[in-house]
């Protein structure tokens, strides 16, 4: 391994120990921020300096003796204007209308959760292959490279080197990226929100940003280029999302079970 590709795999054994670790804790950072964060505000909330009047200075001036024997007890306040008079039996009150330039309450109302479009139910799989890893946001599955236990976003469907990689649908090439984790990434808009996400791909796939891709068209072929999945054997990390939130590939598609 010469000097210049030994740096470069450093660098990457670094971004990616970097990102495990962030992953790793930094839940437990945020908590401790909020945490601190918390304690400043109660304290603030919750302490005031003692009502203790201040001192009066004494003076010669006669004037001022109505004002020194009219001073508060201790904890008292200092009156700054005179009470207002009772209303009379007559007076008309003017009810109080909200004002309507204040911000209304935010809706805070959870959203549902995201299904499948029926109609995309028969999508072709974007390689003939097995799902080695399952979709996993909402619970965590072991992870052979990284050896922790993770979510897992997409699918991972086993394939061989070289194997055309399909889009599974019409669109458009959003981006064509090299990720610190997945490697070299193809992502492709759709209509109605959905994205679909090709990962560990072959470097310098056959296509770029801005190209308009047919449903089966060929967008790469599969590399090894996904460090955070190395340890198992070749495959695609496939991904679909509906307004930026994971779902299921196999909600929409059905995968070679062999």
């Amino acid at each position: 391994m010469d000097n210049k590709t030994e740096r470069k795999w450093r660098m990457r054994q670094f971004r990616l120990r970097s990102a495990l670790f962030l992953r790793k804790n930094g839940l437990y950072l945020m908590g401790i921020a909020c945490l601190a964060v918390l304690g400043v505000a109660a304290a603030l909330l919750f302490s005031r300096p003692e009502d203790v009047p201040a001192p009066v200075s004494r003076s010669d001036d006669e004037r001022l003796g109505d004002v020194v024997s009219a001073s508060p007890k201790p904890g008292g306040l200092i009156p700054t204007a005179a009470p207002t008079a009772a209303p009379t039996a007559g007076a008309t009150f003017v009810p109080i209308t909200p004002d309507p330039s204040r911000t209304p309450i935010p809706d805070l109302t959870f959203a549902p959760e995201l299904t499948a479009d029926p109609t995309l139910s028969k999508l072709q799989p974007p390689v003939d292959g097995k799902v080695i890893r399952v979709f996993a946001v909402n619970s965590l599955i072991w992870s052979e490279t990284l050896q922790q236990w993770m979510t897992h976003p997409g699918v991972d469907v086993t394939a061989n080197k070289g194997d055309p990689v399909y889009c599974v649908l019409p669109g458009t090439v959003e981006s064509v990226r090299s990720d610190d984790m997945l490697g070299t990434v193809v992502t492709v808009g759709h209509e109605n929100g959905l994205k679909s996400v090709y990962a560990s791909l072959k470097d310098a796939p056959p296509v770029k940003e801005g190209d308009a891709v047919a449903a089966r068209q060929i967008i790469g072929y599969i590399g090894d280029t996904a460090i955070s999945e190395c340890a198992e054997r070749s495959h695609l990390h496939f991904e679909l999302l509906v307004n930026g939130a994971p779902i299921d590939p196999e909600s929409m598609m059905i995968f070679n079970k062999q």
